[in-house]
């Protein structure tokens, strides 16, 4: 008898943010309200194989808006500066990565991911 065994993909997902600016200080800004708020979501496969159809969403924290036109995307939260739309349907993306804000959702895809590839999700948010 041989031992069976089953793998799952190896996923790593990372979610950051850092207040952007706010309504009081241009040099050390707070988390107040009307202050920007930027959020990374990175999902970088540590697995040996491609990964296909990455699907991830993440819901904006309570007490928060999203910022329209926002999105941006990229391989790195610093290196993503590929800029979305907020739809993710129309002819205008050429890109590798989609992204989509509904609502306080923000959605992400990619068709493939190669091994030791990373796809970061940036957006800003204003807290109420």
């Amino acid at each position: 008898r041989a031992d069976l065994y089953i793998t799952q993909p190896v996923l790593s997902v990372a979610k950051t943010s850092k207040i952007i600016s706010d309504t009081v200080s241009g040099t050390n800004p707070k988390s107040l309200p009307g202050a920007v708020v930027e959020y990374c979501v990175l999902m970088t496969n540590m697995d040996s194989i491609s990964m296909t159809n990455i699907a991830p969403s993440d819901t904006l924290p309570a007490n928060t808006t999203y910022l329209p036109g926002s999105l941006l995307s990229g391989t790195s939260c610093a290196g993503a500066t590929t800029i979305e739309d907020d739809d993710n349907a129309d002819a205008s993306e050429t890109d590798a990565f989609r992204m989509a804000a509904a609502g306080s959702t923000i959605t992400g895809s990619a068709a493939t991911l190669a091994a030791g590839a990373s796809f970061a999700m940036v957006f800003r948010a204003t807290i109420n």
